[in-house]
């Protein structure tokens, strides 16, 4: 029998990949409802979901979508509205997949992860790279400890200037603009193989010749940790194809993905990844199968919440990840 899921908000970029995978998957997942405030998004999604899923049932009131028997429940509104979309699907007892960032308010996200820890319910954060064949490879080979003592990860996560006055209008309010949008995708890795960052130091600046002059659209920051150090860098302001970058150097080895790709554009059919192990004579390049993603994050939570497996990325990981990406963002205090 299929998961039956109902989504709150339908706003997302991310909530159409989401919608695809089930419509493609009818055997594993269904999604029984929807509820989204805006009507003009409402309509858009009837005539983009429409033909893949029949007939939407789009409820006016959020409590209404409970009203149906649900397994989960996908969060994909507007950033600064899912918590409190979230924390009504918990009052409902039904396990969230929650869309990234986890919010704009750490202390109303950290209550989020309170209350489902007391309701032995499962927060899944959707960050779509984690299921990326490179970033699979990374994290294993970062969990046999191949790369030794790790002391430098560096990511680079640009943004295309095309889409800049799409974002300036959608990240109107967060402070920390493109590099709050982006940042948390890398920030997962690097909390996953680094923990933790003891001190965190910002740059962000607005480079483009056109407003509005407060747009962080080229942000920079540097992560200290006991021995290492991390930097990840974020601009909206990119021309060139192909330029996303991760980078782990350790005293054992090195991964290097040239070319990360995308979450959920089009991406290669293969995936680069060079490796260098200590001793060897070079580096050593392998093509990966790219992943059909979102399909990946749709199937781990479907394994949690019917008590097949445990959490690749656990809760506390989440909080961690969220407190790191806000205090970088500019939207808590720096740690020194």
């Amino acid at each position: 029998m299929p998961l039956r899921l109902g989504m709150l908000g339908m706003w997302h970029t991310h909530a159409d990949g989401i919608v695809r995978q089930v419509a493609e998957h009818p055997k594993e997942f269904t999604l029984v409802g929807f509820y989204e405030r805006d009507a003009q998004v409402v309509a858009e999604r009837r005539k983009q979901w429409g033909p893949r899923l029949g007939n939407l049932r789009i409820v006016d009131k959020p409590e209404q979508l409970f009203e149906q028997q649900l397994d989960g429940v996908v969060v994909e509104g507007r950033v600064n509205e899912n918590l409190r979309l979230a924390r009504l699907a918990l009052e409902q007892g039904k396990p969230i997949m929650l869309e990234k960032p986890a919010g704009d308010n750490l202390e109303d996200y950290r209550r989020l992860v309170d209350q489902a820890q007391r309701k032995h319910l499962h927060i899944q954060m959707i960050y779509l790279f984690r299921y990326m064949s490179a970033v699979q490879e990374l994290l294993q080979r970062a969990r046999k400890n191949e790369f030794g003592r790790v002391y430098h990860f560096r990511a680079r996560l640009p943004k295309d200037l095309g889409s800049y006055k799409r974002f300036v209008e959608e990240l109107a309010p967060y402070k920390g603009g493109m590099f709050f949008e982006m940042a948390g995708h890398v920030i997962d890795m690097m909390v996953a193989i680094l923990g933790t960052p003891r001190q965190i130091t910002p740059f962000l600046a607005h480079h483009h010749r056109e407003g509005p002059a407060h747009y962080i659209d080229n942000g920079v920051a540097v992560f200290g940790y006991p021995n290492a150090w991390a930097i990840i860098e974020i601009p909206a302001l990119e021309v060139a194809p192909h330029s996303r970058r991760l980078e782990v150097f350790g005293t054992e080895g090195a991964l290097v993905i040239p070319h990360l790709g995308s979450g959920h554009l089009a991406n290669k059919n293969v995936q680069p990844v060079e490796i260098y192990r200590a001793g060897q004579g070079d580096w050593q390049t392998i093509q990966l199968p790219a992943r059909t993603l979102q399909i990946s994050d749709l199937r781990e939570f479907a394994a949690v919440v019917t008590g097949k497996k445990r959490p690749e990325f656990s809760m506390e990981h989440d909080l961690a990840v969220q407190e790191t990406l806000l205090r970088a963002s500019g939207m808590l205090p720096a740690k020194k």
